[in-house]
């Protein structure tokens, strides 16, 4: 095996906030809308987040001549389109939604205000961009294009002009074109409107292309951001590719190659850049072991196959019969670990295909859909036939939830309502790790019941959020019925903190109360976990989607053994 390379992915990479607001747009539309939804050129660039808006029925037309149907949305891309065009499409019968990017449309509001004041337009860009295209329809006098110092060097006399940049244009070309085009214009104002984010991906990207062996830049080949960070990369560093996919990589790409830095466009998602940094650890010597690839290849199958969410749903039931005073039953446990399962690969079948490349060509990826659509429905009928072993107020109890947890996904009115996916959740797994015992050894639920199954749900209700931050993070195709994407950062971490605060003060006043106090002391022990897993989710680069569901689900198995040691 070759000595290791140092992979280093840019922190940057992903999708930019107007992709992000775009997409989120057009998601909220497919969910409260039966209107057909159409795109005025693709959404953004990049086939495989195309490919999924597909799926939900979000297609892109180049003219609005292609829609057939009055009856339908029109959504305006991040790009921006012609004052013109807009009003030409707003006189027409179709709703229409813009998603401009926020960023973009400061600039055009400054070419709409400069030239209203007698200023020409100069726009540093690609002439065919849909952005460009934009741009110069916002310009109420002379506009030129260029697309770096040398065509800026050629421009006519202006007595007053006002540069601007395309919003993913090249820092170091805007500046010489604006020196450029000083010499042909009496007055300069020079609006510097390169986007924050796409400033932020240059300078990290120059920074570690200078000292890299080989850079790896990941997205469309017709996005224009992409494509220049690959001519940045292609002259600093010794060796540069521009990818779209991670099966474009070759194993001779990496020979000799100490140092490897990934950068990506910002219209190409973190999963995406996830799967490029998986097949270069593999491609570059930084696998381990063989028996140590076997193990992370077996691991990487329980996590995403749903199994050790079915055993953290299996400890979490441990601890609520704790909490209970109920009887360890084995048949509880099992039945809880097969309700978890059920619905976490039911779930999963649907999840996967907003990270899942070229699907209507991928073969595993049907059959992988098909297993987990039957795995998630034999488990789940198995854990309904259990429980009617353990009551009939259990059975109905079962059935009832499973029933909502599978039929969720599909458009139910429910997950209109924002934070809805991670309500449900909790619910789901506060009836099968403590409502559930409560039924089968009472009949009834007690006080000591009502308290399990509130521990459940504020702890469940904080898994299913941490899972939301790490999907949003990733880039999945996700929307607000995770309380992260509809509450945003600064309220979410609020929420966990307080949960995690009420939860231990009340663990607190139980101890002081003298119930239960060795159990309430070891479960207490255990939130110093959650403590961790929150400040670390805070205040750290979060880390891929395998470590993070590990971190995560790993909770409820130390708060297992805790609650076992007392």
């Amino acid at each position: 095996m070759s000595e290791r390379a140092q992979i280093t992915v840019a922190k940057s990479a992903g999708f930019c906030p107007g992709v992000k607001n775009a997409i989120d747009k057009v998601l909220e539309l497919a969910k409260h809308s039966k209107k057909s939804i159409y795109t005025l050129g693709p959404l953004i660039h990049n086939k495989q987040v195309i490919e999924t808006l597909r799926e939900k029925n979000i297609s892109a037309v180049s003219s609005v001549d292609e829609i057939k149907t009055s009856d339908a949305i029109l959504v305006i891309r991040a790009h921006g389109i012609p004052p013109a065009e807009e009003a030409k499409i707003r006189a027409l019968t179709l709703e229409v939604v813009d998603a401009t990017c926020p960023l973009v449309k400061r600039v055009q509001e400054n070419i709409r205000d400069h030239s209203r004041r007698g200023y020409a337009t100069i726009i540093v860009g690609d002439r065919d961009h849909a952005e460009v295209i934009g741009l110069m329809g916002y310009a109420e006098g002379p506009c030129h294009v260029v697309s770096g110092p040398e065509e800026a060097a050629a421009l006519p006399r202006m007595e007053k002009a006002n540069i601007v940049a395309q919003t993913t244009q090249e820092a170091d070309v805007f500046f010489a074109a604006a020196e450029a085009a000083r010499k042909a214009c009496g007055e300069l104002i020079v609006s510097n409107t390169i986007c924050n984010p796409t400033k932020q991906r240059q300078t990290e990207t120059v920074e570690f292309s200078r000292n890299s062996d080989l850079v790896i830049v990941v997205g469309g080949k017709n996005s224009a951001n992409t494509a220049r960070l690959f001519q940045i990369c292609e002259r600093l560093a010794k060796k540069a590719v521009h990818i779209e996919r991670e099966d474009e990589l070759r194993e001779e790409l990496f020979k000799g190659a100490a140092k490897v830095f990934i950068t990506a466009g910002a219209s190409t998602p973190s999963w995406m850049i996830e799967k490029v940094l998986e097949k270069a650890r593999e491609l570059s010597g930084r696998a381990e072991s063989p028996l140590a690839e076997k193990f992370s290849f077996a691991w990487k199958l329980v996590v995403t196959g749903s199994l050790y969410t079915a055993l953290a749903a299996v400890a979490l039931t441990y601890v609520c019969m704790k909490l209970e005073g109920t009887p360890v039953s084995r048949k509880l446990l099992l039945m809880a670990g097969l309700f978890a399962f059920s619905l976490h690969m039911a779930n999963r079948a649907v999840e996967k295909g907003a990270a899942a490349p070229d699907k209507a060509r991928n073969l595993l990826f049907v059959r992988y859909k098909t297993f987990s659509r039957a795995s998630a429905l034999v488990t789940g009928m198995l854990a309904v036939l259990l429980s009617a072993a353990l009551g009939w107020k259990v059975f109905l109890a079962a059935a009832f939830f499973w029933a909502a947890g599978m039929m969720y996904p599909y458009k139910l009115p429910l997950a209109a309502f924002p934070a809805s996916k991670d309500t449900v959740t909790a619910l789901g797994w506060a009836f099968m790790c403590a409502w559930a015992p409560g039924l089968w050894h009472a009949g009834t639920a007690s006080k000591s019941t009502h308290l399990a199954v509130l521990f459940a749900f504020l702890l469940v209700f904080m898994r299913s959020v941490l899972s939301g931050v790490i999907n949003a993070h990733s880039d999945m195709i996700v929307g607000k019925e995770n309380f992260y994407k509809a509450a945003g950062p600064r309220l979410t971490y609020a929420a966990l903190f307080s949960i995690l605060a009420f939860l231990a003060a009340t663990l607190l006043a139980l101890k002081g109360l003298g119930w239960k106090p060795h159990l309430a002391a070891a479960l207490l022990t255990g939130l110093v976990y959650y403590l961790g897993l929150l400040l670390f989710f805070l205040l750290r680069r979060l880390p891929e989607r395998i470590t993070a569901e590990t971190l995560i689900d790993t909770q409820f198995i130390l708060l297992a053994l805790l609650a076992w040691a007392v």
